[in-house]
Parts: C-alpha cells; sequence; structure tokens
C-alpha cells in the first residue's frame, strides 16, 4: 500500500506533535512492506531524523493551517496527486470533502466535555464539531489512546466498538547527568526541593487550583519546597497562569516557559515528584515521560489516570486544594513511601513502548486490505 501521514502537527515537543513525530519515525523504521508519503509543514525535522533516507519514503511539504480553507479545499487535491491508497490523519483534523480511505487518530473529546467560553471561540467549536463528526464516522478505522478515550468516542458517536483501536503512546527518555541537573537548577533559579508539572498551561490543566495547593503546603504544612511549572501558557487563556501567579508564595512557584527535551527529563530527574491537577486527558504523556526515569506521581483521581498510571501515582481529588496539599506533603515528607512509588513508576514505564505502538499501528494499516 501507499499510506499517507498527515504530520503537519508533528515536530513540537508537546502532546499530538510529540505523538505524530515518535510514531511516524518507529513506523518508518520498522516497515519495509508499505510505501510511506509524509505530509509535513516543515521538512527540516524529519531530514535531520533520517527519515528521508528511507527508500520507501516521500516527504511533502502541506503547510495548510487546521480549520483554513486551504486545508478543506487544497489539502485533500495534494494527497489525490500522490495517489494515496490510504490516509492516517494524527489528529481529528480530516479535510470534509475527503473522500477516500483513511484511518483517524482522535485522542480525545475534550473539546466536547470541556468546551471553551470565549465567544471569540465560538465559530471554532463549530467547526470543531463537524470536523470530528466527520472523521470518526467516515475512517475506516479510529486509532485512539487508552480505553477511557475510547468509551468516550462511543458514547459521542455511537459506533461500532470493533472499528477503534486503543494504542498506547510511550517515552523516549533523554539521557541526563547529575550535572545536567544541577545546571537546570542554576538556569531556572530553583534552590528548594521541588515537586514538577509538564504541559501546555490551558484549562483542562487545572493549574489554579495546583498553585492554591502550593499555598497550602506551605502554609498550614510547613514543607518549604518549590513548584515548577514548565510548558508553553495556552494563547487563548493567558489569564490561567496570571491568576496562578497571584498566590501568596508566588516566589517559590517557578515558570519556565517553553523547554527542550534535555531540560525537560533534567528537571525530572532533580524533582520529588510530577504533579498533575488536570480535570480530562486522553493519555497523559508527560507522566509517563516522568515515570520512566523512576519519578513518583501525585495526579487527579480520573479514569484515565487510574488506567495510565496503575500503581505509580497517589490521587487526589483534583478540584480540593487542600486534598492536594495532603498527598503531597505525604509523598514528600515519607521517604519510605516515596521510594515505594517512585520504583512502582520506573516499572510501569516499561510497559509503555514506541515499537508496540508503531507494530499495532502497521497492523491496523494492513488489517484493512485496501
Amino acid at each position: 500500500m501507499r499510506i499517507g501521514l498527515d504530520l503537519r502537527m508533528a515536530g513540537n515537543e508537546y502532546g499530538i506533535g510529540r505523538y505524530s513525530f515518535e510514531l511516524a519515525k518507529k513506523i518508518l523504521e520498522l516497515d519495509r512492506n508499505n510505501e510511506y508519503v509524509l505530509f509535513v509543514c516543515d521538512p527540516l525535522k524529519f531530514i535531520k531524523a533520517g527519515l528521508d533516507m528511507h527508500q520507501n519514503v516521500k516527504i511533502i511539504v502541506a503547510d495548510f493551517k487546521h480549520y483554513s480553507f486551504e486545508e478543506q479545499l487544497k489539502f485533500p487535491n495534494l494527497i489525490r496527486s500522490e495517489k494515496i491508497d490510504l490516509m492516517h490523519f494524527l489528529n481529528f483534523n480530516v479535510p470534509i470533502s475527503y473522500d477516500l480511505p483513511f484511518v483517524v487518530t482522535i485522542h480525545d473529546m475534550i473539546h466536547h466535555r470541556l468546551p471553551g467560553n470565549k465567544k471569540s471561540r465560538f465559530l471554532h467549536r463549530l467547526a470543531y464539531k463537524a470536523v470530528i463528526r466527520h472523521a470518526a464516522l467516515a475512517s475506516k478505522k479510529i486509532i485512539t489512546v487508552s480505553n477511557f478515550s475510547k468509551k468516550e468516542i462511543l458514547e459521542i458517536f455511537k459506533i461500532n466498538p470493533s472499528k477503534i483501536e486503543v494504542i498506547y503512546e510511550a517515552a523516549i527518555p533523554v539521557p541526563v547527568t547529575d550535572s545536567d541537573v544541577t545546571e537546570v537548577r542554576q538556569r531556572y533559579a530553583i534552590s528548594k526541593p521541588y515537586i514538577i508539572f509538564v504541559g501546555v498551561m490551558e484549562r483542562k490543566k487545572n493549574i489554579l487550583n495546583l498553585t492554591k495547593a502550593l499555598d497550602i503546603v506551605k502554609d498550614k504544612y510547613q514543607l518549604n519546597i518549590q513548584m515548577v511549572l514548565a510548558g508553553k501558557v495556552d494563547p487563548h487563556y493567558p489569564e490561567i497562569l496570571e491568576q496562578a501567579q497571584q498566590i501568596k508564595y508566588r516566589k517559590d512557584l517557578i515558570v519556565t516557559g517553553i523547554i527542550t527535551d534535555k531540560e525537560k527529563y533534567s528537571l525530572f530527574k532533580g524533582a520529588k515528584a510530577f504533579v498533575s491537577a488536570s480535570l480530562f486527558e486522553g493519555f497523559g504523556l508527560p507522566g509517563v515521560e516522568a515515570m520512566s526515569l523512576g519519578v513518583p506521581l501525585i495526579v487527579s483521581n480520573t479514569e484515565v489516570f487510574n488506567e495510565v498510571y496503575d500503581n505509580a501515582a497517589i490521587y487526589f481529588d483534583a478540584e480540593d486544594p487542600e486534598d492536594i496539599a495532603q498527598k503531597i506533603v505525604l509523598l514528600i515528607k515519607d521517604d519510605k513511601y516515596r521510594e515505594l512509588i517512585a520504583n512502582q513508576a520506573y516499572s510501569r514505564a516499561q510497559y509503555f513502548s514506541w515499537d508496540t505502538a508503531a507494530e499495532q499501528t502497521i497492523e491496523a494499516y494492513n488489517s484493512l486490505k485496501i
């Protein structure tokens, strides 16, 4: 088969961008039977990774923004011109006019469950609902990243469960040394034991309750720690970080902005724990990345986190800053308990593999017999 991969989002260091790049890279390493055409915005990252060296791979520039007229009109014609047998859209943004066989990855149903509340985003939400509905109903197969997301997709679209494949994401740890940890601590003025959140600072991440918990930890429990928030701010909701920084102990709130992979893993390695008060996720890759270094997790008691993290975490009520604070104190103050959870975190991380994800994805392609 001649398979197209929509990699327009691949290349950034978070979420779907990380998923798209790592999965595509591993698929191309493993599959020599099918031909692949990569539709990308910037080919340089793929060339640097050596993906253009595979004889069964072709890279095509497809710099079409999501929800744009170019995506809807020009992108389908570009795909057709490459005589693609099966297209894989690695996010739900499938042009509505595209009517040839395709597979789609739907990571979560966040925009259904937690829609934005700004009027400027109203038309965007209408477009989203039309696009994702077409993607779910017209696809030959849906890939999603957790059983929780599968359940959500089935509940919303009422489709045959056999159409959906659950394929987990994985981590690619970057080797870091103690000197890397020292350097990154100095760079971001981290002077105390710390816990870390990594991700986009968007509404679903519940950053405000996380930072309120820091005040409680320091005021009520007299635990002298810092909290690191690493990642970009959602440009549609910049007030999230602004509000979070109004806490009493804002001097112990370290906001790094966007960081490199080496910085991220150096910060993980030096942290007492990874923490997330997220209200809704499709998977939770940053937690798995932290687990791969044996970092214990303190996270929301959500269905998906219980599925993915299992016994590598302790869980709290994300709507209750007091409960978040209690769980942070429990883990940080009890060295033996933290060591136990850390060991379980490292063991759990071994369950997730990009090799396995790629093999399962290739099997999904081949099962369609296009």
